[in-house]
């Protein structure tokens, strides 16, 4: 009798914490901050740090200075577009991942490249294939259609389970 046994890489089937995720710091880009419950109880229970920026310009300016592992941005804000203010943070954001003067996670100056890098999310309040292919193209991580759950940037951040077969 030829019997299969799989051997999954990771201890168990649980969602990683969102530490283990590699997420420490997630900022919010967006008018309208009570669209995000779970994202402020995981905060409240120290599980994350976690960022609002109510317009595009705080966004620039939080940016400057401040490292995040997670982006979530509204296409549609008070000053500007959301589409125009990734183009604006975009530098900000991947030099955060080598200047050791900016707050927030930290990595290793010997690990720079080892990891993923910061995660930009654009948020839409309805589905559009438009702006879906604008989000995909500008090289975001993702294009989410609300309401989003912390569960969803966990699982884009967090590496695939591999599944091995062993001979038995």
């Amino acid at each position: 009798m030829n019997t299969r046994h799989f051997n999954l890489d990771a201890p168990s089937l649980a969602p990683p914490s969102l530490r283990d995720a590699g997420i420490h710091e997630i900022v919010i880009v967006d008018a309208t901050c009570d669209r995000y419950a779970d994202f402020v109880e995981a905060a409240q229970a120290g599980e994350v740090g976690l960022h609002f920026c109510v317009d595009g310009r705080s966004a620039i300016r939080l940016a400057r200075r401040f490292r995040a592992d997670a982006w979530l941005v509204s296409t549609d804000l008070p000053d500007m577009s959301g589409f125009d203010l990734l183009a604006m943070l975009s530098p900000s954001i991947l030099q955060g991942e080598v200047d050791p003067l900016m707050d927030g996670s930290r990595v290793s100056l010997d690990k720079v490249g080892e990891g993923m890098r910061p995660g930009v999310f654009l948020v839409s309040d309805t589905y559009s294939l438009e702006e879906e292919q604008r989000s995909l193209t500008s090289g975001v991580a993702g294009y989410l259609v609300r309401p989003v759950t912390l569960d969803v940037i966990r699982a884009s951040r967090s590496p695939h389970v591999a599944v091995k077969e062993v001979a038995g």
